[in-house]
């Protein structure tokens, strides 16, 4: 749907970074985690396209969405200068969501910087449901841990790495010789991505990629997102990270 919704905040959080917190409780009662939504504020059309965002975190109950955000570009730019109180153009939800399968018991969502905001929804939505969360999420700096108090607040065990010389995989991989995991889901990063998808084929547990493209339509038409994906015959195709994605079982990526 494409609706206009209300700005309550939009503050800097670090150099570079921002969130913006909006009013649109059609959009907020319909998300799921993984999903997302894409978003205008500026007039006129320059630039010409809405931007893709993924949902942070939704409160539906009170009718609100939560954006994280990074200064790259020119809509971003712009993005970050909107004044509370002002209008939004959001079109959203859009794509397929995380898989959380009935039964499961323990996950782990892993991510890097401000590629891992999808995580923080999908952890707050399996906690809900009673499931153990072991979030792994790394960055280049310890402010850019941006969830942290979200992920502890909820109750998932937080493990937080700024070591560039340290893959924060291996601290998944540590945790699963000694307990069992359902799913793991990532995003944010390809060499997060090949590291999930070795462990497991290692540990047997279900692996889900959320992915990131450059997206001008966002509904599946201008097929400007699309990404080479296998089949269930081997073959190789390709699929659209907008419509059929962005979340895909990681053994599908090529």
């Amino acid at each position: 749907m494409l609706i206009s919704a209300k700005a309550l905040t939009n503050r800097i959080i670090t150099p570079g970074f921002g969130r913006i917190l909006l009013s649109a409780p059609q959009i907020a009662e319909q998300a799921r985690p993984g999903q997302f939504v894409m978003l205008k504020y500026w007039r006129g059309i320059d630039p010409f396209f809405m931007r893709p965002f993924s949902i942070n975190t939704v409160d539906r109950a009170g009718g609100t969405l939560e954006i994280l955000y990074k200064i790259v570009g020119q809509g971003t730019e712009i993005l970050s200068t909107l004044p509370a109180d002002a209008d939004v153009e959001i079109l959203g939800p859009r794509g397929n969501g995380f898989p959380i399968q009935d039964g499961m018991t323990r996950i782990a969502v892993i991510g890097r910087g401000v590629g891992a905001a999808p995580m923080r929804f999908l952890a707050e939505k399996a906690r809900s449901m009673g499931i153990g969360v072991r979030a792994y999420i790394s960055a280049g700096r310890e402010e850019h841990l941006f969830d942290k108090a979200a992920y502890e607040a909820s109750g998932c065990s937080f493990t937080g790495c700024t070591d560039g010389n340290i893959n924060v995989t291996d601290f998944f991989a540590e945790d699963l010789k000694k307990m069992k995991f359902d799913a793991a889901y990532v995003c944010g990063s390809k060499r997060l991505m090949r590291a999930v998808a070795d462990l497991s084929d290692q540990y047997g547990f279900d692996g889900y990629v959320s992915l990131e493209a450059h997206m001008a339509c966002g509904i599946g038409a201008c097929k400007g997102c699309t990404v080479p994906v296998k089949t269930t015959d081997g073959s190789e195709a390709y699929a659209r990270v907008c419509k059929e994605g962005p979340v895909f079982p990681v053994k599908r990526i090529v």
